[in-house]
């Protein structure tokens, strides 16, 4: 049965491992290109790295980064032995730059101005249409940007300049804070967070920030039939995992290897109109600067679980700055955030003040 899955391997055009009680026993020629000739009889941890071999998940797609790119690498269990597939995530050049974005920002602040001195005159003359209708701009708003949001992320990360600035992070009180927060504007969907006793850490509050609502937005928006969205945090020795899971439809496996891809969505329009595909791209990205990864691990029919390490031995760069109180930017960040799963009712002065 092995000689028939090393021949299957050998044909295919993707890079592919056979592996045996965690050593290479087979590797396919465009396995060969990317990991060289000689990785033959070595482990898959020498490899790949820890996080493929602490996954006791029978099939799971997880991000690597080998030679300066990235890939996705897709495991499943066949029989006693293990199949990798390695895929090059989409490198496809970005259609944006900063005076693309400046503009956008720049046209959308003069739309937010328009929108509120109508909503004044509305509601100055009563008139609730007109405030349905508003209601409806703003959310729209708020969507796009939480889309200029991820792009000028994914555009930092292109040039290589995201502003990284760890400090003392209790991410414990940020994530219990978000899913509160989201909890009253959803109540359609259980979300609830577990958490052992953790302790702080070096990390940057805005992009944590953006990890746990792009994954909590990809859960309601992506994951048909969800009605619980749990997330929980684990302390190791050297990390600290955020885990996401909830009990959609999960993921087909012939979509799995493609979950990392930029902009990646169906064709039909439904998919479309969720959103433009960045989420899973910034959240793995920003888990990278934290000296971590991302892990997804998916069953069609029973839900997704999503895994994020940041590492506990960040350098401090920075003292918190003053501004806003953590409740009030919770609730921003969540209008934005949870922008494509939430109704025009949430974009109202009640929750926008």
């Amino acid at each position: 049965m092995h000689d028939l899955s090393t021949d299957i391997l050998a044909l295919s055009g993707e890079a592919a491992l056979l592996v045996r009680r965690n050593q290479v026993s087979f590797a396919n020629s465009a396995a060969c290109r990317i990991l060289g000739g000689d990785c033959l009889g070595k482990s898959l941890k020498a490899l790949l790295g820890p996080g493929i071999t602490e996954t006791q998940a029978p099939s799971f797609v997880v991000d690597v980064s080998l030679g300066g790119s990235s890939y996705a690498v897709r495991v499943s269990r066949f029989q006693d032995a293990q199949l990798v597939f390695l895929r090059k995530c989409d490198s496809s050049p970005l259609l944006l730059n900063d005076a693309l974005i400046f503009s956008m920002r720049s046209s959308l602040m003069n739309f937010a101005l328009s929108a509120d001195m109508l909503r004044t005159r509305a509601e100055e003359k009563g008139d609730s249409e007109l405030l349905g209708s508003l209601r409806s701009i703003t959310h729209s708003y708020y969507r796009m940007m939480r889309v200029l949001t991820n792009a000028s992320m994914v555009l930092a990360l292109s040039q290589d300049s995201v502003i990284f600035s760890p400090q003392e992070l209790d991410v414990a009180a940020l994530a219990s804070g978000l899913v509160e927060t989201a909890a009253m504007l959803c109540p359609q969907v259980e979300l609830r967070l577990s958490c052992e006793q953790v302790h702080p850490i070096p990390a940057d509050r805005q992009l944590v920030e953006l990890i746990i609502l792009n994954l909590i937005s990809n859960c309601l928006v992506h994951a048909k039939g969800c009605t619980r969205v749990s997330l929980s945090l684990v302390e190791t020795r050297d990390s600290l995992i955020l885990s996401v899971d909830d009990d959609g439809c999960g993921i087909a496996p012939d979509r799995l290897g493609s979950v990392f891809d930029r902009y990646c969505h169906g064709f039909d329009m439904e998919s479309m109109l969720s959103g433009a595909g960045l989420g899973l791209t910034v959240a793995r990205s920003a888990a990278h600067l934290h000296g971590g990864t991302l892990l997804l691990e998916s069953r069609q029919g029973k839900g997704t679980t999503v895994r994020v390490s940041l590492s506990r031995h960040s350098e401090v760069l920075g003292l918190r700055s003053p501004g806003e109180s953590m409740e009030e930017g919770n609730m921003k960040a969540v209008l934005i955030g949870l922008a494509d799963c939430l109704p025009d009712e949430c974009y109202t002065e009640r929750y926008m003040d």
